[in-house]
């Protein structure tokens, strides 16, 4: 083989075939250089505990003694389980199954003692592992392991396997991309040493130390890219509006604009209008659920269109784009601006007319998901982009939106509140609005959190509501089973159960794989009470508002992020009746138990937001994902490490000039 370098071609190592080569080039694999920048997404340690609740929801290792002669079964789709019993050192038992892997009977011997690496899981005070790795001898206890993400059928074994074989063949040639004095002030490894600690970590130290020092990275990166974005906005300009009279579009509303919306309004007026140039406004509209933002995207698109321009409003599901719609026809229709709406479901001819309308020189407003950033949606005069959810978008996807207009001034909008001290550093102070306001009418939900033991009186609870005239909703995390995920309620089997428990009231049934028409009809239904009972995914996150719904329960909490459980939460509490969320979960790790405690402590999203934070890090916070990695250990997350990284990155604003980093 010729001498390996950072620029070798990965189908030139051996193990890497034709199915293989064409796997990783289609993940952005295409030479050494990229195999090693395919970081671990977890790690796994080889030391050895006994079986512990408080171990439940982590990866460990347990030995082992089989106490049973393991059974094959035969489940439905042929698929086919293997079960045993085993116990530890203590006498404590635990069940371990094995899909669709019936060899492992005739090597899983009764008697003998295994080390067993795997999540472990407990309910009704049963312990259960699924599918864990076995191992007959001990390894190193220090030692940890890297687990990859699995690219097109490429296990994490064979990509650590691959990684291993050029490791150490080009440490030499990796070369430094940060300061000399940076790494002095901040303690931080070189970036050869980096790359080795996060491939094949020696201690729990260097590991440690190569995650904060690539974490520093990104931050350092995303700070230079930061300053090229403001820098490059300040020399952006377009004409200042005139100003409109704001009694024509207030008469128009069914309500009174609070004190916070108001003021945010007002901040938008001071962006947009004016004589002569001015800097095109790039504004974040903070909210919690409910607090009103959609009237104050209304309020900044009839100031354009007064003006005689046209609006875009990107949502990120058809459902929260059709609400929106409709929201602003109702308000629009009495000024006589017309409301557009674009959709992946649209029909061509329907597109065809719109497209005519907004290619006018006239004012309009175009509401619409992804199928507004498509070439082949034509518009024109466009004075202002809104991007709701845009923490639901991709950086590009919210530039390719701005594009369509040649000088066009931005508005996004988040109701996943983003803590103050962060959007600081996304966005200059005097660019977020926040709405801490509720309008007046919404009701505090109340959260209650509850084992599986107690899903019927739930159950009761719930029955008791929809007898008064009210509707719910059920929300499970997974569209279907999956036999790697033993445990959790899919919404199918959510939606037999209920429809037999609540016969008499009607039960519905959604999720992202319907078609938009399905959808729909399965809305309007819920909408008008001929289903009083939804059960539903995280279809119903944003966008959904039925006043008479009252009820939200939802199955197995611990698999949603804070800040999703809060949004699906705003579901409810939107109509004059009490309302309540119910949050069933049998876990019993300890991180999960505090998460939905904390839901239950709280309606604030932005302090739901700051828990978030300092539990499970900023990434989501920072666009479109890395593969493959997070931005930091939780525990070690610090504003203040961000902050640092992000004031270093002033020092040197000529950094990493031949590409431009997305974070």
């Amino acid at each position: 083989m010729e001498k390996l370098s950072l620029q070798t071609s990965v189908s030139a190592l051996h193990g890497v075939g034709k199915v293989r080569g064409e796997a990783l080039k289609k993940n952005g694999i295409v030479c050494i250089g990229d195999l090693l920048e395919l970081f671990p997404r977890r790690y796994l340690s080889n030391r050895i505990y006994f079986l512990s609740p408080e171990l439940c929801g982590q990866y460990a290792g347990y030995e082992l003694t089989v106490d049973t002669t393991p059974i094959l079964a035969l489940l439905p789709g042929r698929r086919r389980l293997l079960k045993l019993i085993a116990s530890d050192g203590a006498g404590t038992k635990v069940t371990i199954y094995y899909f669709n892997q019936p060899y492992l009977k005739n090597q899983i011997l009764k008697g003998e003692t295994y080390f067993f690496f795997g999540e472990l899981h407990e309910k009704n005070g049963v312990f259960s592992l699924f599918s864990p790795e076995r191992e007959k001898e001990r390894k190193n206890g220090e030692e940890w392991r890297p687990v990859y993400p699995a690219i097109g059928g490429i296990s994490s074994k064979t990509l650590e396997k691959l990684i291993r074989s050029v490791l150490y063949n080009v440490l030499s040639e990796i070369r430094e991309t940060l300061p000399e004095t940076i790494l002095q002030r901040f303690s931080l490894p070189n970036r050869a040493k980096t790359i080795l600690s996060l491939h094949a970590p020696l201690t729990e130290a260097d590991l440690h130390a190569a995650q904060r020092r690539l974490t520093f990275e990104k931050y350092f990166a995303f700070g230079l890219e930061l300053q090229r974005f403001q820098t490059k906005e300040k020399q952006r300009v377009a004409d200042g509006l005139a100003p409109c009279r704001w009694e024509k579009f207030f008469a128009c509303l069914p309500y009174r604009l609070t004190g916070a919306q108001q003021k945010a309004v007002s901040e938008i007026e001071n962006d947009l209008v004016g004589s002569g140039k001015i800097p095109l406004m790039n504004r974040l509209l903070q909210g919690d659920v409910g607090s009103g933002k959609t009237a104050v995207a209304a309020a900044a698109a009839f100031l354009c269109a007064e003006n005689g321009g046209g609006v875009l409003f990107m949502a990120p599901t058809e459902i929260l784009a059709r609400q929106h719609e409709k929201t602003f026809r109702a308000i629009f229709s009495q000024l006589k601006i017309p409301v557009f709406l674009l959709t992946g479901s649209t029909a061509k001819t329907e597109r065809t007319a719109i497209i005519r309308e907004t290619t006018q020189n006239r004012p309009y407003i175009l509401i619409g998901t992804h199928a507004l950033i498509e070439d082949t949606a034509l518009c024109g005069n466009v004075l202002l982009a809104i991007t709701d959810e845009q923490h639901r978008f991709g950086v590009r996807q919210r530039a390719k939106l701005r594009e369509k207009g040649t000088l066009c001034h931005t508005l996004a909008m988040s109701a996943t509140p983003i803590p103050r001290s962060l959007a600081l550093f996304l966005y200059a102070p005097e660019e977020i609005s926040v709405l801490d306001e509720l309008p007046p009418g919404r009701q505090k939900i109340d959260t209650f959190y509850i084992g599986e033991d107690k899903k019927k009186r739930a159950y009761a609870f719930l029955r008791e509501k929809l007898q008064a005239g009210q509707r719910a909703y059920v929300v499970c995390p997974l569209i279907e089973p999956n036999e790697q995920l033993c445990g959790l309620l899919s919404a199918q089997e959510a939606y037999k159960e209920l429809q037999k428990e609540f016969r008499e009231f009607g039960v519905g049934f959604l999720h992202g794989k319907m078609k938009n028409a399905e959808k729909s009809t399965v809305m309007e239904a819920f909408q008008k009470g001929e289903v009083q009972l939804l059960v539903s995914t995280t279809v119903i996150e944003v966008g959904v508002d039925v006043p008479e719904a009252t009820v939200m329960i939802v199955m197995n909490a611990e698999r949603f992020g804070l800040s999703q459980l809060h949004q699906l939460r705003g579901r409810v509490g939107r109509g004059k009746e009490k309302s309540f969320c119910i949050l069933i979960s049998a876990s019993s790790a300890k991180s999960a138990r505090e998460r939905l405690k904390k839901l239950c402590e709280t309606d604030d999203g932005f302090e739901l937001a700051q828990f978030d934070l300092k539990t499970r890090g900023p990434g989501e916070f920072f666009g479109e994902r890395q593969t493959g990695f997070a931005f930091a250990n939780p525990e070690e997350f610090s504003l203040e490490f961000l902050r640092d990284a992000i004031q270093a990155a002033k020092e040197f604003p000529g950094l990493f000039p031949q590409k431009t980093l997305q974070y």
